[in-house]
């Protein structure tokens, strides 16, 4: 039946790693499925499943596998049927609420309340997606409380199912925040989604396009460990794009598979209609479109919009410049964009993934912001990790001049703190992810302000931080080290052993670690341990290091940070563009990084490949993680440390 249903969906399968108490193995659906429905003893308990993952990788997809899988074989198995219940966009959503509108949607005589009972005694199994979504200002507690709730409401046979990010989910996060589960008798197990190979997402696309086409997108890195393409979702749309003669270009690929899906977008509208707009008309009017109704949705606290909504805001961004022929024509097509799906609620249109809605809102953030402007959604909303996450990826491949606007806006905004909403809080999250590129925006100081959630990626420039407080900050593949703090207070830090901290960086309450794909908690002492030995204690000797003080301190050695926690997020660092990255190639050091880089055999090097505009250079280095890492036995990583150091004594700058 699983094979079938497969086949059905032509999809590929879903796979991970299932940790139980004492053990961790690869798993499939059918793993999951005998975690789930196992006999238990006669003892009281509850069975929890954690599905983490991150955006896109097909948490929501797995949720609807099982539970269409249960539906279909409920005659042969009696096996009890699951209740899918979502996050439905909210700033604060009750687990009650979405259990009522989950029910409403089937049609189903059944009310919220009786659930919990059903559970109880193993009749229906509860699925909660986008748990991780229903927060609040108090680092949500009110959404561990709920789960502390419903535990004990459903203890007997009952099993939940709690799928959200892998940031936010966890063994020894959830056993902190819900301590009755600790009890032996319970079951927890966590299943952790890995991204689909390479090799495999390769040999997949191959039976729908020509290899040339494959071909190209991986020699651009669309297949690289950790590319957006490697997701379920994004890799269905590849498919598509590839099967046109689009060009394919080297901007993250989450950047670039959007880019490029609003470029095919364009292409779909009638002749007519294309010669009165203009190709460029037409794809800044989807792009007008798709970001109002991010907009929209967002200042609605809602995941869906109605369709006269939707026509509302298609006529308005297309002007009183056409007939009602050509109007209605624009409206029709707009209803079919390929960003857009059917809601289950007939009559609305929803993004057809999340990080579509985030991608587009970000774009409305800017464009906002950069207006003086605070909509309402930057006013009530909580901005969370996976939102400010893609933010910075809009931000990053933005015209600088407009980032340049949004900044100096921004920092405006924030001098003057609001104690009536959540504006200033919201926007000094949008500037932290701007800190790489925080010297040619003019962000020379952040002060005053309370953050729930902030994200940085990439090397930092130099930036002070005073009087401020983080509820959570995610510092993954992160370097601060040209941050200085000062009274700062943080609650929670994620991090993973690239991260590099700077001296004044202040001791966190928690510090969460992801090595190798498994997490650990960190606090008190060992947290502070761990602090001072990524950055924030210098050695005074350099006996043992790979990579001397004073070779750090070198502007060489910055230029090669950052180039590598760029290759972190893409492929390619192009030669044109105006984008923060390119910036790099434009130092006049950028010729030294190549050529050591070169006599290493780091870098791969190409010219003319598809994209738009001239034919440009692209750079690609190779082993960037074991760089950042500093790992002394790759020979070659070590080699280019050591003639760093003789280029920088050869320019007279030791």
């Amino acid at each position: 039946m699983l094979s079938d249903l497969i086949k059905e969906k032509n999809i590929l399968e879903t796979a991970g790693r299932l940790s139980l108490r004492s053990e961790t193995a690869h798993a499939k659906i059918g793993e999951i499925e005998k975690f789930l429905t196992n006999e238990r003893g006669k003892v009281q308990s509850v069975r929890v499943l954690l599905i983490d993952g991150p955006a896109g990788i097909g948490k929501t997809h797995f949720v609807e596998q099982i539970a269409s899988l249960r539906a279909k074989e409920f005659v042969k198995t009696q096996n009890p049927l699951i209740l899918h219940v979502k996050s439905r966009g909210r700033i604060l959503t009750f687990i009650q609420d979405l259990m009522a509108f989950s029910l409403q949607s089937l049609r189903l005589q059944v009310t919220y309340d009786q659930i919990p009972i059903l559970v109880r005694h193993g009749l229906v199994q509860l699925a909660i997606d986008g748990f991780d979504e229903l927060g609040d200002p108090n680092g949500y507690e009110t959404a561990w409380g709920q789960v502390r709730e419903l535990v004990e409401d459903i203890e007997g046979e009952g099993t939940i199912i709690l799928a959200g990010r892998e940031t936010f989910i966890g063994r020894e996060r959830l056993l902190k925040a819900v301590p009755r589960l600790d009890d032996d008798r319970h079951e927890v197990g966590v299943f952790s989604i890995l991204p689909t190979t390479p090799s495999a997402a390769k040999n997949w696309l191959k039976h729908k396009v020509s290899s040339t086409r494959v071909d190209q997108a991986s020699e651009l890195g669309l297949f690289d460990e950790g590319s957006y393409a490697l997701r379920p979702f994004f890799l269905s749309q590849i498919a598509e794009l590839l099967s046109t003669d689009i060009d394919l270009e080297s901007a993250p690929p989450l950047v670039s598979l959007t880019k490029l899906m609003v470029q095919r977008e364009a292409t779909k509208f009638p002749d007519n209609i294309l010669e009165l707009m203009g190709p460029t008309g037409v794809r800044s009017f989807v792009l007008e479109v798709l970001t109002e109704i991010a907009r929209d949705m967002a200042e609605s606290q809602v995941d869906s919009i109605d369709e006269d909504s939707l026509l509302w805001i298609a006529e308005t961004a297309a002007g009183d410049n056409f007939d009602p022929e050509s109007l209605r024509i624009i409206k029709n097509r707009v209803q079919a964009i390929a960003f857009l799906e059917n809601d289950e609620r007939r009559g609305r249109r929803r993004f057809a993934h999340s990080e579509f809605f985030n991608y587009f809102l970000g774009q409305s953030a800017i464009v906002a912001v950069s207006k003086g402007e605070t909509p309402k959604f930057v006013r009530r909303n909580i901005f969370g990790p996976d939102f400010l996450l893609t933010f910075g990826l809009v931000a990053n491949s933005a015209d600088s001049a407009k980032m340049e606007k949004f900044a100096k806006a921004a920092l405006d905004m924030i001098s003057v703190p609001s104690e009536l909403d959540r504006s200033d809080r919201n926007i000094a999250a949008l500037l932290f992810t701007c800190l790489p590129f925080a010297s040619s925006l003019g962000i020379k100081e952040i002060r005053d302000v309370n953050v729930d959630d902030a994200v940085v990626r990439g090397v930092s420039d130099f930036c002070e931080v005073s009087n401020s407080s983080f509820n959570q900050i995610d510092l993954r593949e992160c370097d601060l080290t040209n941050v200085v703090f000062e009274n700062v207070q943080v609650a929670t830090v994620i991090a993973n052993e690239i991260t590099r901290l700077p001296p004044t960086f202040p001791d966190p309450g928690m510090i969460q670690i992801e090595i190798e794909g498994r997490q650990e908690l960190l606090s008190g002492i060992e947290a502070t341990k761990w602090i001072n030995s990524h950055g924030r204690l210098l050695d005074s000797t350099d006996a043992d290091k790979l990579v001397p003080e004073r070779v750090r301190r070198h502007e060489l050695y910055k230029i090669l940070q950052k180039s590598c926690r760029a290759m972190l997020r893409q492929h390619w660092i192009r030669s044109d563009g105006d984008d923060h990255v390119t910036r790099l190639v434009r130092n006049e050091l950028w010729d030294t990084i190549v050529e050591l880089l070169k006599q290493n055999g780091l870098l791969e090097e190409r010219r003319g490949k598809p994209a738009s505009g001239p034919p440009s250079v692209f750079y690609h280095i190779l082993h960037a993680r074991e760089i950042l890492q500093e790992v002394r036995v790759n020979e070659q990583v070590a080699s280019l440390f050591s003639d760093l150091e003789l280029k920088i004594r050869e320019l007279g700058d030791d």
